[in-house]
């Protein structure tokens, strides 16, 4: 049994491997640079015994993401997983970005994410068993005035896990979708943030717990964001416009 970590080299994403390695389980890891995907493979197999594999891709191109994904794992191949704790946030994502620009955005944060699902999606049905896991922003919780395509595709990710619940349950799939809040990661540093950021290692054990035996569903990360973005969602335009959420 493998787990698919797609978004493997930093983050949460590093901290889910560095987490299933410690359970010695097979591992395939995904990022856009072999030069950080390699170190961290080494360094799991010699300090957890886990067998990795590493696939060097870039998210943006989506469809050659998700073929490259699926014949990493070769046929009858069982899968535990697809992770997907990928993300790209830039400071000028204004809604005036480059369309070039706005289109890697929406790749990276979405489209890379269905792409892959639909892949292997059939391949989880079949075999009956399986989890999905994906990472949404409570920075998609209302339209804001930056982060303005990140925004949008983790608002379309957080939809497109809701519909894939409908697709997996029925053969026993389960599919977990986790709002986010702030990251203590490279993404965060240095920037004046209105609240807490969290350790993605103990998030990722969270996650790791909930893959385990829970079932599937909607969770925010840490919970107490919960009812933040209820907050926030029922404000009205005129007090909402003026926060820097």
């Amino acid at each position: 049994m493998t787990w698919v970590v797609v978004g493997a080299s930093a983050g949460l994403g590093r901290a889910l491997a560095e987490r299933l390695a410690r359970d010695r389980a097979p591992l395939l890891l995904v990022a856009s640079d072999a030069r950080d995907l390699e170190p961290l493979r080494s360094d799991l197999e010699l300090r957890f015994g886990a067998p990795v594999r590493t696939l060097a891709r870039d998210a943006a191109d989506a469809a050659g993401l998700a073929a490259a994904v699926a014949e990493a794992l070769p046929a009858g191949e069982p899968i535990d997983g697809l992770l997907f704790p990928i993300g790209l946030s830039v400071d000028d994502d204004d809604g005036a970005a480059p369309p070039e620009r706005a289109a890697r955005l929406a790749a990276v944060n979405f489209l890379c994410v269905e792409a892959v699902c639909a892949r292997l999606l059939p391949r989880l049905r079949e075999q009956g068993r399986g989890v999905i896991a994906g990472f949404g922003s409570v920075a998609a919780a209302r339209g804001r005035g930056r982060n303005v395509v990140y925004a949008a595709s983790k608002r379309a990710l957080e939809s497109y896990f809701e519909s894939l619940r409908h697709l997996g349950d029925a053969r026993g799939v389960r599919v977990f979708f986790y709002v986010l809040g702030y990251m203590d990661t490279a993404l965060a540093f240095g920037k004046a943030l209105p609240f807490p950021v969290a350790d993605p290692a103990l998030v990722a054990d969270r996650v790791v717990r909930d893959l385990g035996r829970g079932a599937g569903g909607k969770r925010h990360l840490p919970a107490w964001w919960a009812p933040i973005g209820l907050v926030v969602r029922a404000l009205p335009w005129a007090v909402f416009r003026r926060m820097r959420f």
